[in-house]
């Protein structure tokens, strides 16, 4: 009686479970919606990350110091990145508005910092979020865009919100407890200024004149204000701006995978990250107004939302319709 036959052991590969890494690998490789969302998600903690770094370089060094080291480095990383498309990176049909559009992301950027200097992470965090609020009116204004008693009355809504947490009627307010209001103003006309030049450039080429000219103008003051720092705050000026600068390449990634419909709820996922990075290297414990205010801001946002997306659907069918 003969053996079995027995199979050649390359002929049939071994099944093994997936460990950490294998899974970890599946999931960056998986297309579409999933990866797009994971990849925002991604980026939403790089920018805390980020905003981490600004705040505790910003309590040792002059502000604009730190905003120079956040754009400068961002202009080094997309060079790394690549250093074959540098010439091709300023081509875009609409140069002046590029150049307006990355002044006005720069001062949200100062404002930004300049808050996070004299505020808790979490606060800064959710009164940013008023800027699609913001976008709402300016597109009225701006773009001629029709917006419907029930959006209008939601941004009213948020800015109750923005109140609570601000609390005007407190000892503690002061005019510097605006710049965050100052911050969503400017990242909201960075929004508007972003639709008008849809198409006039590739994204890595909007990304590199928003880094270019923050690098240039952050260095006007530099000679009057600079401190030398140490080497392990070199590093970390190092780490803020490539940290920034992939969160926004991250971001890109995001929109390319995913539709911004299915991306936008996400970005309240910021807020818990904030949240926990202010309680960790700050000691900052957020307290029930700034939540209740916090919320009710996600809360207008995400209906805001809502009703874009309803009334977007609405005109897609129409058009279907009639045509």
């Amino acid at each position: 009686m003969t053996d079995a036959v027995q199979q050649d052991p390359a002929a049939t590969p071994l099944v093994r479970p997936l460990g950490r890494k294998d899974r970890l690998v599946q999931l960056l490789t998986v297309e579409g919606p999933i990866r797009g969302v994971g990849l925002y998600c991604l980026a939403l903690v790089l920018f805390v990350g980020m905003g981490t770094l600004a705040k505790t370089l910003a309590g040792i060094y002059p502000v604009e110091q730190v905003v120079w080291a956040r754009y400068f480095f961002h202009v080094l990383l997309i060079m790394v990145m690549c250093p074959r498309r540098i010439g091709s990176l300023f081509k875009t049909r609409r140069v002046g508005l590029q150049i307006t559009r990355s002044i006005v992301v720069f001062a949200a950027t100062v404002f930004g910092f300049t808050s996070l200097s004299i505020m808790p992470m979490a606060e800064v965090s959710a009164i940013g979020y008023v800027a699609p609020l913001i976008v709402t009116v300016l597109s009225i204004l701006i773009l001629k865009e029709k917006v419907g008693p029930r959006r209008l009355v939601a941004v009213a809504i948020g800015f109750v919100g923005v109140i609570a947490i601000l609390r005007p009627d407190q000892a503690s307010f002061s005019a510097w407890s605006l710049l965050p209001l100052a911050m969503a103003a400017c990242y909201a006309t960075f929004m508007i200024m972003t639709r008008l030049i849809r198409g006039a450039a590739p994204p890595l080429n909007s990304l590199f004149y928003t880094a270019i000219v923050g690098a240039v103008v952050a260095t006007i003051p530099l000679p009057f204000i600079w401190q030398n720092p140490e080497p392990i705050h070199w590093l970390m000026f190092a780490a803020m701006g490539t940290i920034g600068g992939t969160g926004h390449f991250l971001m890109i990634k995001a929109f390319e995978q995913t539709e911004a419909s299915m991306i936008a709820p996400f970005v309240y996922t910021e807020l818990l990250w904030s949240i926990i990075a202010g309680a960790i290297f700050f000691g900052e414990v957020p307290g029930i107004g700034m939540l209740v205010g916090a919320f009710v801001i996600m809360g207008s946002g995400m209906f805001i939302l809502y009703r874009e997306q309803r009334a977007d659907a609405e005109k897609r069918a129409a058009e279907r319709a009639t045509g």
